[in-house]
C-alpha cells in the first residue's frame, strides 16, 4: 500500500507552563500542506513484532529510534497484536524543521495498522503515546485546533488551498533545546484568537521569542502572514491570494483544504 504523509505548519503556537510530567500545554492551529513523504507499507500478521524500514536518504541521528517503529510498538502493546511491518520511505519533509515529518510518517503507519486490524477506536488516543504532533496528523483533518499536550484535536474549517512559501534553513532546531530556552525566559502565557484569514489578528508563535525571524523587506510589503512553524527551523509566508515571487532556496507549496 502506498500512502502519503503530509507535513503540517503551525498557524500560531502558544506554549503554556511546564507540568509535573515535564510536558507543556499548548494551543495551536495545525494545517496540512502538500509537501509530503511517500511510504510503501506492507503488514502481515506474525508470531512476533518486527519492523523493517528502508530509507532513500539518511535522516535519523545516531542511536535514535524512528517514530514509525515507535508507532508500531505502541500499537502492538495497546492492542496485543503482533505483525511484520515493512516500510519503504521516500523522504521529502526535512527533519528538525517544525513540519512534523517524523510524526506524519508515524501517523501514516498507525492509520494503516488501524485499517488492517479493523480497530474501531479513536486513533488519537493511541497516537498521543507516540508523540504530541501525531494525534492531529493521524486524525484525518486538514486543519485542526490542538490543545492540552497535543491529545485534544478539534476539526476546523480549512482556509482553502492558499499559497505558502516555505523557507528551510540548512540546520535544524532541537525541540527539547527550544522548550528549555523558552522556559528560561520571563514571559506571559498567551491564548490564540479564533482562526481567520486574511482578515487576521495576530497568531503568535512563542518560539519566535527563541528564534526571531529575519524577514526580507519585500515580504513585509506583500501582506503575507509570516511565522515560524513549530519550534522551527522552517518558517513560512502564507499569502491571501497569489505568491508574487519564489526566491531561490524557497519552496512553493499550498495549504490542503
Amino acid at each position: 500500500m502506498e500512502i502519503r504523509a503530509y507535513a503540517k505548519v503551525n498557524i500560531g503556537l502558544a506554549v503554556g507552563s511546564r507540568g509535573e510530567d515535564g510536558l507543556h500545554s499548548i494551543e495551536s492551529y495545525m494545517a496540512l500542506i502538500d509537501l509530503h513523504d511517500t511510504l510503501e507499507i506492507s503488514v502481515v500478521e506474525a508470531p512476533v513484532l518486527s519492523v523493517s524500514i528502508e530509507r532513500d536518504v539518511p535522516y535519523l541521528a545516531p542511536g535514535a529510534k524512528d517514530l514509525m517503529e515507535k508507532a508500531a510498538e505502541v500499537f502492538s502493546r495497546r492492542f496485543s497484536r503482533t505483525f511484520a511491518l515493512s516500510v519503504r520511505i521516500c523522504k521529502r519533509i526535512p527533519s528538525k524543521a517544525g513540519l512534523g515529518g517524523g510524526s506524519a510518517d508515524a501517523a501514516a503507519v498507525l492509520r494503516v495498522l488501524f485499517s488492517y486490524f479493523s480497530i474501531d477506536e479513536d486513533i488519537r488516543e493511541c497516537a498521543m503515546a507516540v508523540g504530541s504532533d501525531v494525534p492531529f496528523l493521524a486524525a484525518g483533518f486538514s486543519t485542526g485546533f490542538v490543545s492540552g499536550r497535543g491529545e485534544r484535536v478539534e476539526r476546523r474549517i480549512g482556509l482553502g488551498p492558499l499559497p505558502l512559501l516555505l523557507f528551510i534553513p540548512s540546520s535544524g532546531n532541537d525541540t527539547g533545546e527550544a522548550y528549555r530556552a523558552l522556559d528560561s525566559m520571563e514571559r506571559s502565557i498567551r491564548h490564540l484568537p479564533p482562526l481567520s484569514f486574511p482578515d487576521k489578528p495576530s497568531f503568535p508563535n512563542d518560539f519566535e521569542l527563541v528564534y526571531p525571524l529575519s524577514v526580507p523587506a519585500w515580504l513585509l510589503q506583500t501582506g503575507a502572514y509570516l511565522s515560524l512553524s513549530g519550534s522551527g527551523s522552517a518558517w513560512y509566508a502564507l499569502f491571501p491570494e497569489s505568491c508574487p515571487y519564489v526566491p531561490e532556496g524557497a519552496v512553493l507549496t499550498h495549504l490542503i483544504g
